[in-house]
C-alpha cells in the first residue's frame, strides 16, 4: 500500500466498495477529512475527472492486493455479496458500515416475482452479515436509504430528469399521490462516516430518509423546476399506464420499467429515521434539487 507520509502510515485504513458510485464519490472526501487513508475499490477504477487525492489508492477487483492485512474499516456502497466476501477474508476489519436499501421493507409483497426474489436475496445477505459480525464481535450497521439522488448515477430521480430533458413532459399514475422521501447521496455519505466513527454501539439496521416528505407528483414538479422547465405531468389512468409499460418492456427490456413501478406511484413509501437522526446527528437536506444534482459532482 502506498504511503507518502508518516501521517498516512498512522492513519486508519478504510476500504470503500462501490467507490466510483453515487455514495462512494461523496464518501471519499469526507473520509479523508475524518483522517482516514482510503482504499477505493471499483470495477471501473477512478472515474474520469475525479480528484486525485494523495491518501486514496484506487483498486479494481482484479488487482491482487492483501486487503485483509491493511483494512480495519469497511464502508460498503457496492453489492452486498462483495461486502460478505470482504468481511469473510478481511480478518483485521473491526467496523463495517454496509449500504442496503429500504426496498427490503417495501417490496416483499411485490406482484413482480423478480422483485420479491431480489428482496429475499438481500435479506438473506443482510442476515448472513449480521451473523458474521456477531461471531467475530465486529461492529456492523446496515443502512437502508430511501430513493437516492445527487450525482446523476441513480436509476430513479436521474432517470426522471433524463426523460424530462428529452421529452419535456412526464407520464404519471393519476394523481401520483404516493409519498416519497428522496435522499441526497452526500447526506448518506455523511451518515456512513458518522457511523464508522461512532463511539456508541449502533443498531444493526438504520433507515435513512431525505429531509422532505412529498408526493410523487410534487417530487416530479421539483425536478422540472431544477431543470428550468415548466412542470408538465401527463396524468394517465393506472391501467393505461401499466399497459403502455408492458409494451415498452417487450420492445426495450433493458430499460427496467415495470407495472409495479407504476402502481407504487400511488403508494406511500415513508420511513421513520429518528434513530439515525439521534444516533448519527443525521440532518438530511430538503428535496430542493438543482441541475448539478443530476450530473457527476465536480472535484472539491
Amino acid at each position: 500500500m502506498a504511503a507518502g507520509t508518516d501521517k498516512t502510515l498512522n492513519a486508519p485504513v478504510v476500504l470503500v466498495t462501490g467507490a466510483s458510485g453515487q455514495i462512494g464519490v461523496f464518501a471519499i472526501p469526507r473520509l479523508l477529512r475524518a483522517g482516514f487513508h482510503v482504499i477505493a475499490l471499483s470495477r471501473k477504477g477512478k472515474p474520469q475527472g475525479y480528484a486525485d487525492f494523495e491518501q486514496v489508492e484506487w483498486l479494481t477487483p482484479a488487482d491482487d492486493s492483501p486487503l485483509d492485512k491493511h483494512c480495519e474499516y469497511l464502508l460498503s456502497a457496492g453489492p452486498l455479496e462483495l461486502a460478505r466476501g470482504i468481511i469473510t477474508t478481511g480478518k483485521r476489519i473491526r467496523s463495517a458500515v454496509i449500504f442496503s436499501s429500504s426496498s427490503v421493507m417495501t417490496k416483499q409483497k411485490s406482484a413482480d416475482p423478480a422483485e420479491r426474489q431480489q428482496v429475499q436475496d438481500m435479506l438473506k445477505l443482510e442476515s448472513e452479515l449480521v451473523s458474521m459480525a456477531e461471531n467475530r464481535a465486529l461492529e456492523l450497521v446496515i443502512l437502508r436509504p430511501t430513493m437516492i439522488y445527487g450525482c446523476g448515477l441513480d436509476t430513479n430521480i436521474s432517470r426522471l430528469a433524463g426523460w424530462i430533458r428529452r421529452f419535456g413532459f412526464l407520464p404519471v399514475n393519476g394523481k401520483a399521490a404516493g409519498l416519497r422521501q428522496p435522499v441526497h447521496a452526500d447526506d448518506l455519505a455523511s451518515a456512513a462516516v458518522s457511523a464508522l466513527l461512532s463511539e456508541v454501539s449502533l443498531p444493526r439496521n438504520l433507515v435513512l430518509a431525505g429531509g422532505s416528505t412529498l408526493s410523487y407528483a410534487d417530487m416530479a414538479g421539483r425536478i422540472f423546476s431544477a431543470l428550468g422547465k415548466p412542470a408538465r405531468l401527463l396524468r394517465l389512468p393506472q391501467w393505461l399506464f401499466i399497459l403502455l409499460v408492458r409494451g415498452i418492456r417487450l420492445c426495450r427490456p433493458a430499460l427496467g420499467v415495470s407495472g409495479e413501478m407504476v402502481r407504487r406511484q400511488a403508494v406511500d413509501l415513508v420511513f421513520d429515521d429518528r434513530q439515525a437522526r439521534e444516533l448519527l446527528a443525521y440532518k438530511p437536506r430538503p428535496f430542493e434539487p438543482s441541475a448539478k444534482d443530476f450530473s457527476f459532482p465536480e472535484p472539491p
